[in-house]
């Protein structure tokens, strides 16, 4: 169920007095009110019905008068209209002709001339009454009603949500509204501004973390205040760019600018960085010594933004779900605000440095003092090849191994689960009811379970309990205080919960969990033709299930059919009395749920009106079979005579089985691969796993995708077919410290770590593009390879080290926090994504610095040699006399 379906407000009324009868009163002062509130587009009242007119028949007058039910009902039809008879002209006029026959008044209706001095007064009661529910509802204890508010498909949730409450806020200083508490359970607004709140409050950190490093590296205010300007500048572009585009403000594109600000400095940086160096070269020329700065990184910086911005042409240009519609509206704000910030460093960081004085040459001696140590551990590295390749090689088997672990031992290492089931601060303890029940059993069952978690209200920290039954099901709904209150987690909540919950005789109470298609739990469809033989198959094969260790729960939802009466009716003597089974069965409807007639029009409203038999007329079998039907001839015969009744089970009902969460779903599949179905019976994944198995093949899909685009922008600028591959090792290398990060940190590799991932690639490409990239204009400016790889590592230094802690210190605020996505009321968590991008970048970074350009050699050499090899074949070249078409390619 997608967030728009949800209502934005879930509110519950409670009060001593019933409420089921309080249809006007709640109509009137809460329904009609909110429902004329600007943006809403229903309002779903439950548990209390309007009132309705009932015309209930007295079975001894009726069978003592001969009054055939069917003839009166089509009296009633014929006694209550009003329709348009045309039109007439009168003195010039035009006037509609209305011939009126409506009741208008209950004595009306019983006046009504059924035969003879026979009125319908004589024959049944006529009453004005509320229609017994079917479902009744409790709030703390107390009999509840319950409202749901919907919105229109373009109205703001926020806007929305707000003007609700004022009315409901109005509603409860009525004096008619004294004595009923209202209750809000659910409200989308809330968890959106949550949301809004912590991604705000993350981003402003994130920039002044920013900005606390780009001093303590540059030592100098002029320029840390012109690199950070780049940042306000780009999200006010992005901001005019959505205007125009007609994208809302909302929790995504906030996510997408969040994102942004710590990639907005990385341009301004190297651009800086390089304009200073040339200042440095040439201090009494200013102008010329910035634009040959800027011309210097001008092809790293291009690279650079690019491969950030097509990691999500794949996103924006593929095909449409639920996730990529999600994540078009994160990309966006990172593409538009990723160009503007490339504009910003090729335009006004330039005017602004040129007019700064630059820092001066030793004003941070603890960066020459880590330059000199990481260029002489990049000299010992180089120099050293094989050892390169096993620290290289054992890095990535340690990572396979943790893989391999992490599935043998389900998940305990490193935890997959794509798509985490979350229960927010609301819990559900559904009581999974077998068969059908009087309603009042299933309300002493919910009380009992009520009574159990209100002994525990202040220690599992439960703010309220609603619960919601019927004949066939109850539920219960535990809302929780915050975690702010000091109230638990709701994982604790089930873990204390779950050991003494008290059991019940028609069921099996146990918490089950939100299936929004962002976190649906794992389910099995059986099919087959006998519906027996499913609920035998879905027992055996919930027990063999069980036994799989790792599965949290297990249940299956085919339900034993209920009892119920069959009617037999013996078509020969039906037939003999010239009785239609039809007319048999038209006639125990009437009787038992009774016929709705047309709508009754009272003073106030339309009503529902409604010809049925007494309640205590129809009550036992016996009543049912002394019902009356009426042969063509006009006598009368019981249905005893013409059918036989029997109490039988109903026919099961199969829906799905086993919804599992926290699963290992290979093991499940081995299990039911090993279990033998019988021929004609299968089982398969249910639609919630269908969907989630796309959303991960599309995310999986747009990651090679996005790395193949990667290659290619980087290929055509670099005019190299190889070298790219050592700039595409810094995204092999920024994963394995996606995977050890999350391993550390006990996080769940989820879907938003997938996000994460997809994010990254664009940014950790960066490190390797200004490496190389430097490298390459050093060599052509006539240095030795070895020399130019030593020379660009130690001037990309600090830029590589500004850049990566500004981003991974601008997500700290969400990696550390527990906000949520705000999807309906409950969403996933922003940490895994925010921590996948700290470790990987983090990571990937201290790694690129290192075998980059160890990889840059062995690719360079390999290029060098292919040359070789093709030069002697030619036709004409003597083996051995071809130079390296490249002198300085040879190792040092």
């Amino acid at each position: 169920e997608s967030a728009a379906n949800l209502p934005i407000l879930t509110v519950r009324l409670s009060a001593t007095q019933d409420l089921s009868t309080q249809y006007d009163l709640l109509e009137q002062l809460l329904k009609k009110p909110i429902e004329r509130v600007d943006g809403v587009a229903r309002v779903d009242l439950a548990g209390v019905e309007p009132r309705e007119v009932r015309i209930l028949l007295d079975a001894g007058r009726i069978a003592a008068h001969g009054v055939d039910v069917r003839a009166l009902v089509n009296l009633l039809e014929r006694s209550n209209f009003s329709v348009s008879a045309g039109q007439i002209s009168d003195q010039g006029q035009r006037l509609l002709v209305r011939p009126l026959g409506e009741f208008k008044t209950l004595d009306q209706l019983r006046d009504l001339v059924i035969s003879g001095e026979l009125r319908l007064r004589d024959v049944a009661s006529i009453e004005m009454i509320s229609p017994d529910l079917t479902t009744r509802r409790r709030l703390d204890g107390r009999p509840a009603v319950g409202f749901d508010v919907f919105k229109s498909s373009q109205s703001n949730v926020v806007e929305v949500a707000d003007r609700v409450l004022d009315v409901i806020e109005r509603a409860r200083t009525l004096p008619q509204m004294q004595g009923i508490t209202i209750f809000v359970i659910e409200n989308q607004a809330t968890s959106i501004r949550r949301s809004l709140a912590d991604v705000g409050e993350a981003g402003l950190l994130g920039a002044l973390f920013a900005i606390i490093v780009l001093y303590a590296f540059m030592r100098h205010w002029p320029t840390t205040l012109s690199v950070s300007l780049a940042v306000p500048v780009s999200l006010l572009v992005t901001l005019a760019a959505m205007y125009f585009l007609d994208m809302s403000l909302n929790v995504m594109s906030m996510m997408g600018m969040m994102l942004a600000v710590g990639m907005l400095v990385d341009n301004a940086v190297v651009v800086t960085e390089s304009v200073f160096k040339q200042r440095q070269l040439m201090p009494d020329r200013p102008i010329e010594a910035t634009l040959a700065g800027v011309r210097e990184v001008g092809v790293a910086t291009l690279a650079g933004t690019a491969t950030s911005v097509v990691v999500f042409l794949p996103i924006l240009f593929g095909d449409l779900n639920e996730m990529t519609v999600f994540l078009v509206h994160v990309a966006i704000p990172i593409v538009v605000a990723m160009i503007a910030s490339l504009v910003v460093a090729q335009t006004l960081i330039p005017m602004l440095t040129a007019r700064v004085a630059p820092p001066p040459v030793n004003h941070s001696r603890w960066i020459t003092r880590l330059q000199d140590q990481y260029v002489s551990a990049l000299r010992w590295l180089l120099g050293r090849r094989r050892r390169a390749a096993s620290l290289l090689g054992g890095l990535i088997g340690l990572t396979a191994a943790l893989l391999v672990l992490s599935a043998q031992f389900d998940g305990k290492l490193l935890k997959i689960d794509m798509f985490p089931q979350d229960a927010g601060r609301m819990l559900v303890v559904d009581y999974r009811i077998n068969g059908s029940h009087p309603i009042e059993r299933v309300e002493a069952a919910v009380r009992r379970i009520e009574g159990y978690f209100e002994s525990r209200r202040d220690e599992l920290g439960i703010e309220s309990i609603y619960s919601r039954f019927d004949s066939e099901s109850a539920n219960s709904v535990l809302v929780l205080r915050s975690e702010d209150r000091e109230g638990l987690s709701a994982t604790e909540v089930i873990s204390r919960a779950s050991q003494a919950m008290p059991e019940i005789v028609i069921g099996k109470p146990s918490f089950s969990f939100d299936e929004s298609a962002m976190s649906a739990g794992l389910t099995l469809q059986l099919s087959g033709e006998s519906t027996e033989r499913l609920a035998e198959i879905s027992t055996e094969l919930e027990r063999e299930l069980r036994s799989i260790p790792g599965l949290e729960t297990v249940r299956s939802l085919a339900r034993d059919g209920d009892s119920e009466v069959q009617i037999a009716v013996d078509r020969a003597r039906a037939a003999a009395l010239g009785v239609d089974p039809q007319q048999v069965a038209m006639s125990v409807a009437a009787a038992l749920r009774g016929d709705r007639l047309r709508e009754f029009r009272g003073s106030e409203r339309e009503l529902t009106m409604r010809l049925a038999f007494r309640a205590n007329d129809r009550q036992t079998l016996e009543d049912l079979l002394a019902l009356p039907i009426y042969l063509p001839g006009g006598e009368r015969v019981t249905l005893g005579s013409i059918a036989t009744l029997s109490v039988q089970r109903a026919p099961r009902s199969i829906e799905r089985i086993d919804r599992l969460t926290t699963v290992v779903r290979e093991r499940v599949e081995q299990r039911l691969a090993s279990y033998r179905l019988p021929p004609g019976y299968t089982w398969k994944f249910g639609r919630g796993v269908e969907q989630q198995d796309d959303t991960a093949f599309m995310m999986q899909l747009n990651l090679l995708l996005a790395i193949a685009i990667i290659y290619l922008v980087m290929a055509a600028l670099f005019e190299s077919a190889l070298l790219p591959l050592s700039i595409i090792s810094s995204i092999a290398l920024a994963v394995i410290g996606v995977l050890w990060t999350l391993f550390i940190t006990r996080t769940t590799l989820t879907f938003m770590a997938l996000i994460g991932i997809q994010i990254l690639m664009g940014v950790v490409v960066n490190i390797g593009i200004v490496l190389v990239a430097h490298i390459n204009d050093l060599r052509k400016a006539g240095l030795e390879r070895h020399a130019a790889i030593l020379q660009a590592g130690r001037d990309r230094l600090r830029p590589i080290l500004m850049t990566t802690l500004t981003t991974v210190l601008g997500l700290a605020p969400l990696a550390l926090g527990e906000s949520q996505l705000a999807v309906g009321t409950v969403g996933p968590s922003y940490a895994p994504m925010a921590r996948a991008i700290m470790g990987g970048l983090a990571f990937g970074a201290i790694m690129s610095l290192f075998f980059v350009p160890a990889l840059y050699v062995w690719l360079d050499d390999a290029a060098a040699a292919a040359a070789r090899m093709l030069a002697r074949t030619r036709p004409g070249s003597a083996a051995g006399t071809t130079r390296s078409p490249n002198p300085s390619a040879t190792e040092p």
